[in-house]
């Protein structure tokens, strides 16, 4: 799906614009998510996409990074949405939340995801924390679920309606199998999960995407 407009991340800005002296503090990021959150698959957690992606942002915010990894592996929007008191418990600056690729092969009904996504924005949003979600994996299991793209359409419809920044997974890993030695299932090895160069690459490009809007 081609992006629309992307909202800029106004506190992670702030954070980051900070002079030296007091008041200037890490910025607090929470990834949110499941099992490519998590990192199955890598070969240990500091090959995950957010270990990743703090380690590309720390030369560009001199207060450092606070990073809270809270994904965790099989969660769909049930299980979510009854983590969202705990990831504004954090009280984070900026969210990353990873969601709709286990609604697809349990699955859960796409009604039910829309509902509980849509609460899990208004909920985090009321935190004042900038808010990115992310969409789906390109692999081979949610690429041959019966409904994939419907998922796909409704996270970015959900973005679109609130006004939140929708990171772009599903086509930046099609584009990295066009004319490179990767494919779907280099990237992920399992049908599923991505290995450390998947993770790497997503962690890169997620913090290049950040640190373009902040």
């Amino acid at each position: 799906m081609s992006p629309g407009p992307v909202p800029s991340l106004p506190r992670t800005r702030v954070v980051r614009s900070h002079p030296p002296g007091p008041g200037r503090r890490a910025l607090r990021v929470v990834a949110f998510g499941s099992s490519t959150t998590e990192g199955f698959g890598a070969s240990g957690p500091e090959h995950s996409y957010p270990a990743v992606m703090r380690r590309a942002l720390l030369p560009h915010f001199p207060g450092g990074i606070a990073l809270a990894n809270q994904g965790v592996s099989g969660e769909c929007a049930i299980e979510m949405d009854g983590r969202l008191d705990a990831v504004a418990a954090a009280e984070p600056d900026l969210v990353l939340w990873q969601t709709g690729s286990n609604d697809v092969t349990r699955p859960v009904p796409l009604d039910l995801f829309e509902r509980l996504t849509r609460r899990g924005i208004a909920r985090l949003l009321h935190t004042g924390a900038d808010l990115v979600l992310m969409d789906q994996q390109y692999s081979r299991a949610l690429e041959e679920a019966p409904g994939f793209a419907a998922y796909c359409d409704a996270l970015h419809r959900l973005g679109a309606e609130a006004g939140v920044a929708v990171f772009p997974r599903h086509a930046l890993m099609r584009g990295w199998c066009d004319g490179t030695a990767f494919t779907r299932d280099t990237l992920s090895p399992d049908g599923t999960h991505m290995a450390d160069p998947g993770y790497a690459l997503l962690g890169e490009a997620v913090a290049g995407w950040v640190i373009a809007r902040a």
